[in-house]
């Protein structure tokens, strides 16, 4: 054999002959897997505590040595919520960013990191394996060794000791020592009709469980040693031992004793027991739900009155500048907007004030038995009086002012009328007098129309009902009757123009009807349930209207709600006379014969959802007001003041 080969196999045999590549020697034995391994240095592990917790440098300004046992330094953290809020607007990927506690640093996560902890949470499994992506690396280097022993015989034949192990368990079972399957024993099961337990297999089929009532916590008079006012006499005893069971306050007669250890076993032990079984047995069990509710949470959530204002809530004036006892009691006033005045009609004369100074302008004397109905203003400056027969319309400016659709000086007389209109009259004051209308009967209302054009009456004792309402066209020097078939039954008590539809509203006794004069019939009919219809009011937008009723009634009418009142209120102790709403603020009023004017808030909201709020602000009264009706009352155009007009003759002005 030659002598290398015997060298050879010699060093192969002697392994410390063979000499350690020192490329594969590592002072660290877990440096092999970071030096051999393709993963990224960030998960290296800097910090070498071991296993020691984290919180004991907690106060120091590091976190641990790393291997050449050199401090590991603590990096700055953010020193409030502003910082931290700082970086996650000027950093972008603050969202994917995770703190490692462990080596002091923060790691972004990649999209392929993402994905994955994504796909973990979502519980998503591996589809397909590639291997070209994945490199398989043996863990130790000296896992191939030149020489390796083999596996003895032993290790393939079965174990002898296994073998008698075995027989003896068989032998076990056989004698009935080991039973495989023991058997179960069957007991009869029996429910806790109190259990509490909300597991339980009855829950499903029986209904809702219902605790048992509670018994009465015990008082003095059950104590051992009850004091001495609780204590039965001798006649006390005997008058409970005649009476009835059922009639006894107590169950048993109070005892008094020193000691608990002198109290005897209760005789009454078992009875107790078993009236009490009887109770949770027989007793009716009803489950009722308590409503934690207060008296105010049923009453709805309104302001206070003070929030609301303005609104007239004193007397600031009185204007009292006509004889009263030769004009006679106030029948109606109007406010011109246009021009600032308030007309007040007496029955034997008509007045005209300036609202600025309070001061008569000038005063309009009836001669004869002719007196004054009512009086209204226009939207133009002009004001229209109903008297004996007779409709007079003025001019509200001092100076003779021309009007667009009235022509001064012709004379027009209708042929096949009985409707006459003078366009020259005679001047007497201050205002100028344009028309006078002469009818056959006496008309109790009139109203002027929004353009000022036309004029509309109503006659009630009319001999023909097609004469109960007309209308006047000034511009043209006409009068018609719109309503040439009306039933003999309707008594009409008012007729006004709507504010912004081209119809008329009527007002009876009993209803109220809404006509349409372009369509040319009847579109609505509104029941008041009242038997004595008064007076009439239409709000500024148009779909409200307000009846007064000598039946002490106040009705609310939405148009588009139904035929019957949204609200009925009574607070007036006699007859309404007047209704009215102001222009500008949610404010409406009401007079009756009682001397009181009420004053409300109504706040109607353009959105149809939502309901009209009503709520009552102030009682306007005077001292003797009950010996003085309240006639009419009139809103001042621009402010949140109101008039109000007595029977007497007397104007007062609240603020």
């Amino acid at each position: 054999m030659n002598q290398n080969n015997l060298v050879n196999i010699r060093a192969i045999r002697n392994k410390k002959l063979i000499k350690p590549d020192k490329s594969l020697v590592f002072n660290n034995p877990n440096e092999q897997y970071y030096v051999a391994s393709d993963d990224s240095d960030d998960e290296k592990i800097l910090s070498k505590i071991g296993r020691l917790q984290t919180k004991k440098y907690k106060d120091k300004d590091f976190i641990g040595y790393d291997e050449n046992l050199n401090k590991i330094k603590k990096k700055k953290q953010f020193s409030d919520k502003i910082d931290e809020f700082i970086n996650k607007s000027e950093n972008k990927d603050w969202w994917r960013t995770v703190r490692d506690e462990l080596n002091n640093q923060e790691v972004v996560l990649t999209d392929k990191q993402l994905n994955l902890l994504d796909r973990i949470r979502t519980g998503k499994q591996a589809t397909s394996y590639n291997y070209e992506d994945y490199v398989f690396e043996y863990p130790d280097y000296d896992q191939f060794n030149l020489i390796s022993n083999y596996n003895p015989k032993r290790r393939f034949l079965p174990s002898k000791w296994e073998r008698i192990k075995i027989n003896k368990l068989v032998q076990q079972i056989k004698l009935g020592r080991i039973k495989l399957e023991a058997e179960k024993t069957t007991y009869k099961q029996i429910y806790d009709i109190w259990n509490s337990t909300e597991d339980s297999i009855l829950d499903k089929y029986l209904p809702q469980r219902i605790p048992p009532a509670k018994q009465a916590a015990p008082t003095n008079v059950y104590s051992y040693n009850p004091p001495p006012e609780y204590l039965f006499t001798e006649q006390e005893k005997r008058e409970w031992a005649q009476q009835h069971p059922e009639d006894r306050e107590l169950p048993f007669v109070p005892q008094k004793f020193k000691y608990l250890r002198n109290v005897p076993s209760s005789e009454m032990l078992a009875r107790d027991m078993f009236n009490r079984c009887l109770d949770l047995y027989l007793a009716p069990r009803i489950r009722r739900k308590k409503l934690d509710m207060k008296s105010s949470d049923f009453v709805p959530q309104i302001p206070k009155p003070d929030e609301l204002k303005p609104f007239p809530t004193h007397l600031n004036t009185e204007i009292g500048q006509v004889d009263t006892q030769i004009a006679g009691g106030v029948v109606g006033m109007s406010i011109s907007k246009e021009t600032q005045i308030l007309v007040v009609c007496f029955v034997k004369a008509a007045a005209f004030f300036d609202l600025r100074t309070t001061k008569c302008l000038q005063t309009l004397w009836l001669e004869g038995e002719a007196q004054y109905f009512g009086v209204d203003t226009s939207s133009t400056g002009l004001v229209g009086f109903i008297s004996t027969e007779k409709i007079e319309v003025y001019s509200l400016y001092l100076d003779n002012r021309e009007f667009a659709n009235i022509e001064v000086g012709k004379t027009v007389k209708q042929t096949k009328s009985q409707f006459s209109w003078n366009f020259e009259c005679e001047q007497n004051g201050k205002f100028q007098k344009l028309i006078e209308i002469t009818l056959p009967y006496e008309p109790k209302f009139i109203q002027f129309h929004n353009k000022s054009d036309y004029i509309v009456t109503t006659q009630p004792q009319a001999s023909q009902k097609s004469h109960s309402i007309l209308v006047h066209c000034l511009s043209k020097g006409t009068s018609s009757q719109p309503f040439q078939n009306m039933k003999a039954t309707t008594e009409v008590q008012k007729t006004i123009f709507h504010t912004t539809r081209p119809e008329l509203i009527i007002l009876t006794y009993r209803n109220i009807f809404v006509y349409s004069l372009s369509q040319q019939q009847l579109i609505k009919k509104l029941k008041s349930g009242n038997q004595l219809n008064s007076t009439i009011a239409l709000h500024p937008y148009g779909d409200n209207i307000l009846i007064g009723s000598h039946d002490k009634n106040v009705c609310w009418f939405d148009l588009d709600y139904g035929n019957t009142p949204y609200k009925k209120m009574t607070y007036h102790e006699k007859g309404v006379r007047k209704v009215i709403f102001h222009e500008k603020y949610p404010l409406f009023a009401s007079c009756s014969d009682d001397g009181s004017v009420n004053i409300f808030h109504a706040r109607v909201s353009q959105d149809l959802n939502e309901d009209v709020l009503i709520l009552p602000l102030k009682v306007l009264k005077l001292a003797k007001s009950k010996t003085n009706p309240v006639m009419d009352i009139a809103f001042h155009p621009t402010q949140p003041w109101i008039y109000s007009a007595t029977e007497s003759g007397n104007i007062y002005l609240w603020t």
